[in-house]
């Protein structure tokens, strides 16, 4: 299958973005890859994109969108189609979209697009993006689930499992979700006949281990990057800590890496993300620092690139010894001479809090920041920043005390999902009138996990 088919179907949704190049450009490139691949990949393709984009929608919703637009490029692509069809199409479909009775995505936002007219209600369209807190997780069916669901509807298989897959991993390149999809419809076709065979699943679960911890980890850091809003500052305190590198050092490469994925996460082929990530390993285990790392830390440099990311993140972050920032800063914070004076700040205060996971930690920073700046306008500097910004910093503080008693409390082997399970139980079940069923699974599954310890 041909990656770069997948930044032509972004032609699909926005119709009339490349009109300065041709009335006909966007329907010749279309009807090329179309005729490379096939209507079936086809529509996969748009089916993965529509999910990212409308990942809300109900499958009959989504399937609904991707129909209109895959029969609007085969009707258009016919030797006999008139000029026009592809423009008027896309026309219909945006009209269709603003009815009453819609059978496309609701989407949040739409009411706004469908107050406008023609091609700026195409475009509209278009830049809708569903933004709301992520779905749950996929949940990796059993082998006789899949091999019950494959043999009943081969037909529709493929297409429900990329529905899921990418709705629920929908700021990463859409070339990762279909690969993700093949195998996962590979090992069905593989391992369900003539009856469900626990050998070959096995076989290919294993294949697919490395390929699935990346996506995990690319769908992470892709999230972060997509809705953080200072995930710059957090990066840069997380590399600081983890690898004891100076506020400058840290910020080069913070600054590399978020570069990277703003410019390759939401880009549908795979390529752009391979390429930065490579680029970034370079930079990461470059010889002039690598001595000075941990034993640890060279192990991983030495693995192919993507593996070498995956496992620096995996690495054990630890308290370090930086600048004491606890006592109540100065005006001279806000001066314009100091260099970077607010960021180095920033940097300062989140490198010496190991414990708290990027989305915590980039969010009090950016809630420091925006403090920091106000009171840099404010008449009495001092004092504001005193009285503000200390009360943010003891909450940081605590934050990174629980999570260092709760990493304490389930470390060692099945780690993560023990903190998950220990987190949800808190979470839910410490009042009197906690939910009971909930409660009774949550239990059981602290005890599942703590026993497996003993």
């Amino acid at each position: 299958m041909r990656n770069t088919v997948l930044i032509l179907i972004s032609v699909l949704i926005v119709p009339t973005l490349l009109a300065d190049k041709g009335k006909n450009y966007a329907k010749e490139n279309v009807c090329q890859e179309l005729k490379a691949i096939g209507i079936e990949k086809f529509k996969e393709m748009v089916t993965v994109l529509y999910s990212q984009k409308f990942p809300n929608g109900t499958f009959q919703e989504v399937s609904c969108v991707a129909d209109e637009m895959s029969k609007l490029a085969e009707q258009c692509c016919k030797d006999d189609a008139s000029p026009d069809c592809y423009d008027k199409g896309a026309t219909e479909i945006s009209e269709k979209s603003c009815g009453k009775d819609s059978p496309f995505p609701k989407h949040p936002g739409i009411e706004q697009c469908c107050t406008l007219q023609g091609q700026e209600r195409k475009l509209c369209l278009a830049s809708l993006r569903y933004t709301a807190d992520e779905l749950a997780s996929l949940t990796e069916p059993t082998n006789e689930e899949i091999c019950t669901e494959y043999t009943k509807d081969e037909k529709n298989f493929t297409v429900r499992y990329v529905y899921e897959f990418a709705r629920r991993h929908r700021n990463i390149p859409a070339g990762f979700v279909l690969n993700a999809t093949q195998n996962h419809v590979r090992m069905a076709e593989r391992c369900c006949r003539p009856a469900v065979k626990t050998t070959c699943f096995l076989h290919e679960r294993l294949q697919m281990r490395s390929s699935n911890i990346f996506l995990r980890f690319l769908s992470s850091v892709c999230n972060n990057q997509v809705n953080l809003k200072s995930f710059k500052y957090g990066l840069s305190a997380y590399y600081g800590n983890l690898l004891g590198l100076s506020f400058e050092e840290a910020s080069a490469l913070s600054s590399r890496f978020h570069s990277g994925l703003e410019k390759c996460c939401l880009k549908p082929q795979p390529e752009c993300m391979i390429e930065e990530l490579t680029s970034f390993q370079k930079d990461l285990c470059g010889e002039s620092k690598l001595h000075s790392m941990s034993e640890d830390f060279q192990k991983c440099c030495k693995k192919p690139a993507l593996d070498t990311l995956v496992c620096v993140d995996d690495l054990k972050r630890q308290p370090r010894q930086f600048p004491d920032v606890a006592s109540p800063v100065s005006s001279k914070l806000c001066e314009e001479a100091q260099p970077h004076g607010i960021d180095r700040y920033l940097f300062l205060t989140g490198v010496n809090h190991a414990f708290i996971s990027l989305p915590v930690l980039t969010t009090v920073l950016d809630r420091i920041k925006n403090t920091v700046t106000a009171c840099c306008s404010s008449a009495e500097i001092t004092k504001c920043l005193t009285e503000q910004e200390s009360k943010l910093k003891k909450t940081l503080s605590k934050l990174d005390d629980t999570c260092s008693r709760i990493q304490k409390e389930v470390q060692g082997e099945g780690g993560e999902k023990r903190t998950q399970a220990w987190l949800d139980l808190a979470i839910s079940c410490c009042s009197q009138r906690s939910p009971a069923q909930l409660c009774q699974k949550l239990t059981e599954d602290v005890i599942k996990y703590e026993d497996s310890t003993v």
